[in-house]
């Protein structure tokens, strides 16, 4: 207990004695470093546009599962969800239409299933998949203190 008590006291000598006097910042520096954090959000924001422009353009059948997520997570809801409307729509293209033979089958299935999950305010992609990997997304945006009911229809 001593030799620590005793170290302790010897790091405490040797922090006082390189004490750092720190110089004030300078008014020039505040504004250098406001302008070099303007130029950064400005290239932020236009490398977003690009990155809209660029998936607005690419066709949704040649997106990959992590660009859509991205899609989702990183762009404005609305740029999400015409991407969902039309990933659904490509979906019900090249799905085969459901024959009268796999009607029962769909009925032996669980008729629903309640879940409730507590998250922070902020925008969330949720997916829910059938037990034949059929998968559906909505895209919502949560306020504080809001509940929201998703549907799906698998």
């Amino acid at each position: 207990m001593l030799r620590t008590a005793g170290l302790a006291r010897e790091v405490l000598d040797r922090a006082r004695r390189r004490r750092v006097n720190w110089p004030q910042p300078r008014e020039e520096d505040s504004e250098s470093l406001s302008a070099a954090f303007a130029s950064v959000v400005e290239f932020m924001n236009r490398t977003t546009k690009e990155c809209e422009k660029y998936y607005s353009s690419v066709p949704v059948c040649r997106c990959r599962e992590n660009e859509i997520k991205h899609v989702c997570r990183y762009h404005n809801r609305q740029a999400a969800e015409n991407l969902l409307k039309a990933l659904e729509k490509e979906k019900n293209k090249t799905s085969p239409v459901s024959s009268p033979a796999a009607t029962p089958q769909q009925h032996g299935r669980e008729a629903s299933k309640d879940i409730y999950i507590e998250v922070a305010p902020g925008t969330y992609s949720v997916t829910a998949t059938s037990e034949d990997m059929v998968k559906q997304t909505h895209v919502v945006d949560i306020t504080a203190g809001q509940s929201i009911d998703l549907t799906f229809s698998l």
